[in-house]
């Protein structure tokens, strides 16, 4: 058996994963990846990375690589059906998740870090530390750290059962050809549709509908550009143009889990999706997770006991989390609105009030 008894051991490789084993290494922290996969992979979707998560790579000099990867729109347009409400400047940086991943990737291992591939966690003894593989290897270890998305196998374990629950929203996404250099977000009835570019030529397309049908929870079904067009309905040129040059269509149900009153145990801590997975609507899960990565770390440097560490993670990190997940769910009510007069009332605050860059300031502004 393998002895990794002075490292973290992080479960995932994904954007969760990454952030996380980079702070650490960044803070002189030895730690591990165990990701079950034969290769570090995302799927081809585009992500927001806002202020908060933007400095907090900085801190690992990423900056400069989101910069040359990722695009930064100069505006954010938002409409109603076709008509302009306002628009903001931007101030995220669009990127697709597998180049994000890949910055991540390389940065954790130029930091000295390294990652065991074919790894699929099965269970770990918190009083021994021992952590157990399908493949049947086995590690001893100091800490786990579980970064393994929405359908955690370790807070199953570890925390609670409850299955992931179906928000009463899906969605669709496509990549596909847009020369503009901002992004459009479409409000309408029960729906709302997202459009940022990733490249100087290429945008994300991310259609959300409100609806009882629990679409598959995969984040890799494919469907078809006319079951896209059937369940959408209305477009805006800009997102119409972007739907039709793509090739490849996800669906996906968007799914929840309640959040929790513990964020660690006896030697382990969740992370990311792993504790408090949310509704996407204000592109904040990557962030979100980014930050816990940065916060753990930092504590852990500043407390050096890891349960002195734990415990100031989860006080620190729960309030924002609680704030972020209802902002989340509220903005989703905004965007649906059916009832004509309550969608004049939301598009007169947001064009003639900063009632926008007020919520913006809010969410964005993150201190440890």
């Amino acid at each position: 058996m393998d002895d990794y008894s002075k490292h973290i051991a992080i479960i995932g490789g994904g954007i969760s994963g990454l952030s996380l084993g980079c702070f650490l290494l960044s803070e002189n922290i030895k730690c591990i990846i165990f990701e079950r996969s034969s290769k570090i992979r995302e799927g081809g979707a585009g992500i927001s990375i806002s202020p908060n998560a933007i400095n907090l790579l900085d801190k690992i000099n990423l900056k400069e690589s989101l910069s040359n990867e990722g695009f930064f729109p100069e505006k954010i347009n938002f409409l109603d059906e076709d008509d302009p409400i306002t628009s903001i400047e931007s101030r995220v940086c669009c990127i697709s998740r597998e180049k994000l991943v890949s910055i991540l990737y390389k940065r954790f291992i130029e930091l000295g870090g390294k990652v065991i591939f074919d790894h699929e966690y099965t269970s770990f003894d918190s009083d021994t530390k021992i952590l157990n593989f399908k493949n049947n290897q086995s590690y001893k270890i100091l800490h786990l750290a579980a970064c393994d998305g929405i359908k955690s196998k370790i807070r199953n374990d570890f925390f609670d059962f409850a299955e992931p629950v179906y928000s009463g929203y899906s969605a669709w996404r496509c990549i596909g050809e847009n020369p503009h250099k901002d992004a459009f977000l479409q409000l309408s009835a029960n729906k709302h549709l997202v459009l940022y570019p990733i490249t100087g030529s290429l945008s994300s397309f991310v259609g959300c509908i409100k609806t009882s049908t629990e679409n598959n929870e995969s984040w890799i079904a494919e469907g078809s550009i006319d079951e896209l067009i059937s369940d959408i309905g209305f477009m805006s040129d800009n997102h119409r143009d972007t739907v039709h040059s793509s090739k490849k269509f996800f669906r996906w149900g968007i799914y929840t889990r309640p959040l929790l009153k513990k964020y660690f145990a006896k030697n382990i801590t969740l992370f990311g999706d792993a504790a408090h997975p949310i509704v996407p609507f204000l592109g904040q899960g990557g962030c979100l997770a980014i930050e816990d990565g940065f916060s753990f770390s930092k504590l852990l440097n500043d407390n050096k006991a890891l349960e002195d560490a734990q415990k100031s993670y989860e006080r620190v990190r729960k309030p924002r989390v609680k704030m972020i997940t209802r902002l989340s769910k509220e903005q989703a009510l905004h965007n649906h609105i059916s009832n004509p007069l309550l969608r004049k009332t939301r598009n007169f605050l947001m064009s003639k009030t900063s009632i926008i860059d007020k919520q913006m300031d809010r969410i964005y502004k993150f201190n440890l």
